[in-house]
């Protein structure tokens, strides 16, 4: 292990003994910490940054400061106290140790850069006397380094990455979608083929720092380059040289630029608080400034037909213009508290998208200028972009804490989950024209390439072996891959929201995480409980992992570190066998042998309410429904039950028509349908809203059914059987999807399918769990 391995090791170690010396505070409650510890100087600490630095990775002194001084803001009985302020001789050691991580820091392109190409392959570019060929051994890599392997996220996959020198503060696609443009805080512009993931031509560095923005001309024989604080090109993307002079002009500092729809106009938007027109064919400006905002403008956008010009400031407002005209339409956009940093309009043109610097996103009509509904939250802090996929489904989100998010902007909901790969804060994001590919840029120094999950890649390259599995797995089949040996009967398994993880539960009474790409075990198992595991459910915001058992306690860990938060939650009298979070995580229901529900507050530990005690005996499973306003519970007694999860009430009559107990339930992802199943074989679907059974029951089994799962998307439901298989079907038919999945050797005990979509996991009596994988089901609009 090198130097600076090393030292990160040691430091992630003494992170994690100071957070057990001051009382192991979980990381929610960390991150609260420092919200209110830190409220002037806005510090956040996110679940995902304590996770890099607990986990021995690189963060920044600053992160480095806020983590350790929260920390010592308990002293060791874990009670409040004062954290020390900057300049303690308590914060010497963690300061000096940060500077000697640094120093041993490896340059960035140590780690990514590829062998060149063949001299006869790179494109050479003039010299220019604006321009500056890069030094002899730049300190960037050359070529894109490829992601060794694809990122689970959801709705995208990151499946390339081009590495940058410096900060990248813009990125752009051209409009036929073959070249990304890039610049950088270094002041150079980068220009990437996409279907070779290759640099063209050699990167061009200028004069300036800071290359703030690119754009392509709609006809894609243009490219606007913002350069430095006072210069503003036209470019050649073919040959990347300037045409003409810059377009510039004194006290004018360019922070981003847009071409108009026709590409008539080139909108410019200036740190001295106006806004300026060109006309990108003589690269005169058009009239004087726009002006109106009282401070620095952050972002220009024109609607899809060209008649509307939208700018977002400092001064915290949003105007429309009529570019034709010059002139403003109807008064600012405001309600945003502070900056806006960015705008965009849909591609029909009646929406537009705003981004505030605490956080939230808005949208707005823009014809009549009025928000609509109240602002997205789920950003912690600033967010600096916003862009619409083309067809107008999807909004994009990025923000200062390394993470893109998705939302419906006709639900105003968010879609999928957080786009992750990126270690710093977030940019700039692009779609590209045809919907497929998303491109954000950082100041970590990446430009990642994300494909849209669901699209194949050609059938052309690599061993047979890999085009028959890739051409089955295109045509639908689940492909098994290698076994997860868990060591004991393993009677439950879930998936982490992210995908990353994959939790399982054990008779021989441990918690076991694993790399569900890899099949590699993460960390040590999780021990405490004292009798054989019986369930593991990971909470909807990640934050935390529960479990249950014989030993009839709950127990909630911190998937990141593998390390319990609080105490074991007690008041069950006897085994425990199933939990599930409510969707927001504000909740905890348990099942237990003593024939009651549980439900429980994961904040404090406490149980809310009185336990639901209906079943005649004990009860087996229990399920939230999508909006968390239904509980689902089944028992031995061969019913299945609804409460209100609100008042803890029964809802309706119990839901009959069983032989024998009932061992699951699920709802479907849109919550319209549930499903039970248990050991006389059969498999049942219910109107989740009126109780009625909905169709006839699935094809009756020889064999009892011992777990039930939607697919993410609600097109299949995966039940798994004491004979060893996992059966697929269709809920809108009730038929069988397919051949039954084999390899265990004995009872499947549980299934899951992961967020994504992609793997299908099974946990058995015979100490396995097997995954399956295959391309995401479509969704039923596209069946």
């Amino acid at each position: 292990m090198g130097a600076y391995e090393e030292l990160l090791r040691e430091q992630g170690q003494r992170l994690r003994r100071l957070r057990v010396q001051q009382g192991n505070p979980s990381l929610r409650v960390i991150e609260a910490r420092a919200k209110k510890l830190f409220a002037e100087e806005k510090v956040s600490l996110p679940i995902s940054t304590q996770s890099v630095a607990f986990g021995g990775r690189y963060v920044g002194q600053d992160k480095l400061m806020w983590l350790v001084r929260t920390l010592l803001s308990w002293d060791r009985f874990g009670r409040a106290c004062a954290p020390p302020a900057y300049g303690d001789s308590a914060l010497d050691e963690w300061y000096e140790r940060w500077t000697a991580i640094t120093e041993a820091r490896p340059p960035r392109n140590q780690n990514v850069a590829a062998p060149l190409p063949p001299a006869s392959e790179v494109k050479t570019v003039e010299k220019e006397l604006p321009l500056k060929p890069p030094a002899a051994e730049p300190n960037h890599a050359r070529l894109p380094a490829p992601v060794s392997d694809e990122q689970e996220t959801g709705l995208f996959l990151t499946y390339q990455s081009f590495a940058h020198s410096a900060s990248v503060l813009t990125v752009a696609f051209s409009p036929d979608g073959t070249l990304l443009a890039s610049g950088d805080g270094n002041g150079t512009l980068w220009l990437w083929d996409i279907a070779t993931g290759q640099l063209i031509g050699e990167p061009l560095t200028g004069r300036y720092e800071n290359l703030r923005a690119v754009a392509f001309s709609p006809d894609g024989t243009l490219l606007a380059t913002a350069e430095g604080n006072h210069t503003l090109r036209l470019r050649d993307p073919a040959t990347h040289l300037p045409i003409g002079e810059p377009l510039t002009e004194e006290v004018m500092s360019i922070g981003t630029v847009a071409f108009s729809p026709d590409g008539t106009l080139l909108a410019t938007a200036n740190e001295d608080g106006t806004v300026r027109l060109w006309n990108p064919t003589t690269r005169q400006p058009i009239g004087p400034p726009l002006t109106g905002h009282i401070d620095r403008v952050n972002a220009v956008a024109f609607s899809p037909d060209g008649t509307l010009l939208a700018t977002a400031g400092m001064d915290g407002t949003v105007r429309l213009w009529n570019p034709t005209t010059r002139q403003p339409i109807g008064e600012p956009l405001t309600g945003h508290n502070g900056d806006v940093n960015a705008v965009a309009f849909s591609p029909d043109g009646t929406l537009l998208a705003t981004a505030n610097e605490d956080g939230t996103v808005r949208l707005w009509n823009p014809t009549t200028r009025q928000p609509i509904g109240p602002p997205l939250t789920g950003h912690i802090d600033r967010v600096n972009a916003v862009a619409f996929s083309p067809d107008g489904t999807l909004l994009a989100t990025a923000a200062r804490y390394n993470m893109v998010r998705f939302w419906d902007p006709t639900t105003r909901q968010p879609i999928g989950e957080l786009l992750t790969g990126h270690i710093e804060m977030v940019n700039a994001v692009a779609f590209s024209p045809d919907g497929t590919l998303l491109a954000t840029a950082a100041r970590d120094g990446k430009v990642h390439l994300h494909k849209q999950r669901g699209l194949s890649r050609p059938v052309s390259a690599g061993s047979l072996a890999e085009r028959a599995m890739l051409y089955a797995v295109q045509q639908g089949h689940r492909v098994m891959l290698p076994a997860l040996e868990t060591g004991s009967s393993t009677p439950a398994v879930a998936f982490s929201p992210d995908s990353r993880l994959l939790a399982t539960a054990g008779v021989d009474g441990t918690v076991r995480l694993w790399d569900p790409a890899t099949g590699q075990p993460v960390g040590n198992p999780l021990t405490g409980h004292t009798g054989p595991v019986h369930t593991a459910a990971f909470s909807p915001d990640s934050r935390l992992l529960a479990t249950a058992g014989m030993d009839g306690t709950v127990r909630l860990w911190d998937p990141a570190t593998g390390q319990p938060v609080g105490n074991p939650l007690t008041g069950h009298t006897g085994p425990v066998h199933t939990a599930a979070f409510s969707p927001d995580s504000r909740l905890l229901a348990t099942t237990s042998r003593d024939a009651t529900v549980r439900l429980w507050d994961p904040a404090t530990g406490q149980s809310v309410g009185n336990p639901l005690a209906e079943h005649d005996t004990l009860a087996l499973a229990v399920a939230f429904s999508p909006n968390g306003t239904l509980l689902a519970t089944a028992g031995v007694d061969g019913t299945a039950r609804l409460w209100n999860a609100g008042s803890g009430q029964p809802v309706g009559n119990p839901l009959t028509r069983r032989t024998g107990p009932v061992h699951t339930a699920a709802f479907s992802p849109n919550g319209a349908l549930l499903a039970t199943a248990g050991v006389d074989g059969t498999a049942r679907l219910w109107n989740a809203g009126s109780g009625q059974p909905v169709g006839n029951p699935l094809a009756r089994q020889t064999n009892q059914v011992s777990a039930m799962a939607f697919s993410p998307n609600g097109t299949l439901l995966a039940s798994g059987h004491d004979e060893g298989t996992v059966r697929l079907w269709d809920p809108a038919t009730g038929q069988p999807v397919g051949i039954p999945l084999t390899g265990h050797t004995g009872t499947v005990f549980a299934v899951a399918f992961s967020p994504d979509d992609a793997v299908l996991a099974s946990a058995g009596q015979d100490s396995t769990v097997r995954l399956w994988v295959a391309l995401p089901s479509r969704s039923p609009a596209d069946r």
